[in-house]
């Protein structure tokens, strides 16, 4: 079998999209319940040759129909494989293969019709639902949907965006970026500053992202903005947007206009606050030819990078061979065989810079959990393991990030952390798991001004009984019981 690996540099300015597509399509072939995984039984259920599934298999071929086809037989959720491929290829498109097969979209008024029916409803709907649903109204000139209704229906996925998790969190993410590239795009951007405008809304790190999939005027004066505001919280969505905008857009058209607005931002922020360190992110971002012949340059040294150990490809890495350690382990238990781009996904989510090279690896990796429930509890190891703090605060930031959930070993013992960082992934973790966390545990969690929005972010999500208490609480600030406030008018997560 041939082995499919991403041989791009750790630290270059391209990542191999093909061999990330096709390594993803066969592990989930290889490592799915099924009778018989074997390439000629599946193509034979799904419709199509096995030339056809090697193809796919080796990077030769990006073809839709064909990931649905193998969602469908294999048995996995709607869009749990769709969902990650297709943000992948979007989010890197100088380097993506065009998909030869998209699949036809919903088609007749009846089906969009019904299906937006209950999108409008109160009815549970899947992320699947939401993807079918974006696909067909982002169609180019399919603009028939009344403007009200569809704001009324891209709030609701907005909404529930908030509190997804598991497969239900990028097949809702695919498809709010899907609309936000499409002819409403707007009403996406709209929905978010009015969210943004909530002192209290959650996830808007997500819908910033979102924002980001299309670089209009509007949308980049906003995020720019959004550096300077005064929560810290929402300067980090915004960059995050920025981030995504700069990917997307032909190689350096982005950053040239935005960099004297960043330098502004980073001058104008406080030392030591995660306004200066997001901006500071940014800033490194942007590539060296950007700089070439410019007089704007930042009036104080950028703060400290965390300490990566190197980019070589090497054991005597000490980050690159802790993945590589990790990845053997795990294919060598799954039974899958050497799978180098298992250590290079792990590299990308607990050592790379690029925060999007990060989300869409742990998107394609949750997208095969034989494989990524062992490796997140193995990663969850690592962060505690790692001496230098600023990469190990990193690295648990995306541990939770990727919103598994699943509880991921050891964060319920970072709970107990004397560093506030664990202690506040390890409650988003644990409430994104929809585990009910200890009382006493919430109580002092929310008394911490380190650790209070992530304490009402766990709850929230994991519907805990104490919230309406929390809520109607005088002695604890506005600011969290205005969160328990959010989180019983809309529910807990959404996993589905």
């Amino acid at each position: 079998m041939t082995v499919v690996d991403d041989a791009t540099s750790l630290n270059g300015g391209a990542i191999d999209v093909r061999a990330r597509i096709a390594w993803i399509l066969r592990m989930a072939r290889v490592t799915a319940h099924v009778d018989d995984n074997r390439m000629r039984t599946v193509a034979a259920a799904i419709g199509t040759s096995p030339a056809r599934l090697s193809r796919a298999e080796t990077g030769q071929l990006r073809d839709g129909s064909l990931v649905d086809g193998y969602e469908r037989v294999l048995g996995l959720e709607e869009g749990s494989l769709r969902a990650p491929i297709d943000v992948l290829a979007r989010t890197f498109p100088w380097v993506s293969p065009g998909d030869a097969r998209p699949g036809p979209p919903i088609s007749t008024v009846i089906e969009l019709s019904e299906l937006t029916g209950r999108l409008d409803s109160v009815d549970d709907v899947t992320g699947g639902e939401w993807l079918r649903w974006a696909r067909a109204i982002s169609v180019r000139g399919n603009v028939a949907l009344p403007e009200a209704l569809a704001q009324r229906t891209i709030d609701r996925l907005v909404d529930e965006l908030a509190r997804s998790c598991g497969h239900g969190y990028p097949t809702r993410y695919e498809a709010l970026a899907k609309v936000r590239c499409s002819d409403y795009g707007f009403l996406v951007l709209r929905a978010a500053r009015r969210e943004v405008a909530r002192p209290h809304a959650q996830g808007l790190g997500d819908l910033l992202s979102a924002v980001g999939e299309a670089v209009t005027p509007d949308a980049v004066q906003w995020c720019l903005e959004l550096l300077r505001a005064d929560r810290p919280y929402v300067a980090t969505c915004g960059a995050l947007a920025l981030e995504n905008m700069a990917e997307i857009s032909p190689r350096g058209a982005f950053w040239p206009d935005v960099v004297p607005h960043l330098i502004e931002a980073y001058d104008a922020s406080e030392p030591g606050s995660a306004q200066e360190e997001w901006i500071a992110h940014l800033i490194r971002l942007a590539p060296a030819a950007t700089w070439t012949g410019t007089h704007h340059t930042p009036a104080r040294p950028l703060p400290p990078v965390p300490d990566v150990e190197g980019f070589e490809r090497h054991r005597t890495n000490r980050h690159w061979a802790q993945c590589a350690a990790i990845a053997d382990d795990v294919t060598r238990t799954v039974g899958v065989g050497e799978q180098p781009m298992l250590a290079r996904l792990l590299f990308d989510i607990g050592f790379g810079h690029w925060e999007s090279r990060a989300v869409t690896a742990y998107f394609l990796l949750g997208a095969v959990p034989a494989l990524a429930h062992p490796v997140w509890d193995r990663l969850g190891e690592l962060v505690e393991a790692e001496p230098d703090q600023r990469l190990r605060h990193r690295m648990a930031r995306r541990v939770h990030g990727a919103l598994t959930g699943r509880i991921v070993a050891p964060a319920l013992e970072w709970l107990d952390s004397p560093d506030p960082v664990l202690r506040g992934a390890g409650l988003q973790v644990v409430g994104s798991s929809g585990g009910l966390l200890p009382l006493d545990v919430v109580r002092r969690a929310l008394a911490d001004p380190d650790t209070a929005r992530a304490a009402t972010y766990a709850i929230g999500m994991s519907g805990h009984p104490a919230l309406p208490d929390i809520a109607a609480d005088e002695d604890l600030t506005e600011s969290v019981r205005g969160s328990a406030r959010w989180w019983i008018e809309r529910g807990p997560r959404v996993a589905v």
